[in-house]
């Protein structure tokens, strides 16, 4: 952890005050996943044709455009520029599961070390231009790679523990892939790993898995590309509410 990285921790720290307040108004890595997500236009005369005869399909009427905005992505973006307008990061409610997460994250980490015979440093919120950025859970020590820890039910966790790589990820879990390509992009990383931790398992060998993440060139550019188009909506946004105020 070089010089600005531990004054940045000193005032980034996960759920500190100005841990929130750094985070207004930013597309943030653990939220990027809506921002991906590509919005449905009518079909053509001709996209109609194509459809299939019968079966999935075959009654479409409308088809993915990923040159358009999903209503998800749409609601993000106005919630980032209510940050921006309160000063406040607008926060969901934190379940039971959420909160237990939290709790034993540090054992999760404890127990990587451990199991790995590494060292982790707290890494804090990493800022990625004017309007983005992500927390970083651990940094790995020794290697430029970030940790990303999961604490979920075990019902959860089971699933987990089916996952082998990156693609089952990105398939079954879509969030937490982006989540972990933006913070190694975000962050500079050469790569992320990805846990599951459940300290409820008997057997040691059920209580974790770990998925390594290489950053994917294409994904990358595919994140710049949607951050600038919601940053675009959220500067026009911000002006035109301006302008008629």
């Amino acid at each position: 952890m070089d010089a600005f990285d531990k004054e940045l921790y000193q005032v980034a720290e996960q759920g500190s005050e100005n841990w929130h307040k750094i985070r207004a108004g930013r597309f943030t890595a653990s939220e990027i996943h809506r921002l991906m997500k590509s919005g449905s236009r009518d079909m053509s005369p001709e996209e109609l044709k194509q459809r299939p005869k019968e079966g999935k399909g075959s009654k479409s009427k409308k088809i993915e455009d990923p040159n358009l905005m999903s209503p998800d992505t749409v609601t993000y973006i106005r919630t980032k520029v209510a940050e921006v307008l309160t000063g406040r990061v607008v926060e969901g409610r934190m379940s039971g599961p959420m909160l237990d997460g939290i709790e034993w994250e540090p054992y999760a980490a404890e127990y990587y070390k451990q199991k790995f015979g590494v060292e982790l440093e707290i890494a804090g919120f990493k800022m990625f231009g004017d309007h983005a950025g992500g927390s970083i859970d651990r940094r790995i020590v020794g290697v430029n790679k970030l940790l990303e820890i999961k604490c979920p039910e075990s019902a959860t966790h089971v699933g987990y523990l089916s996952l082998v790589d990156q693609w089952d990820l990105k398939r079954e879990k879509p969030e937490y892939y982006w989540q972990c390509m933006s913070n190694i992009h975000f962050g500079n990383f050469d790569g992320a790993v990805f846990m599951s931790f459940d300290f409820r398992m008997i057997e040691d060998r059920h209580k974790y898995v770990t998925i390594d993440i290489k950053p994917i060139a294409e994904d990358i550019d595919l994140i710049d590309t949607k951050i600038a188009a919601a940053v675009k909506d959220k500067l026009i946004l911000l002006k035109d509410l301006n302008a008629i105020r």
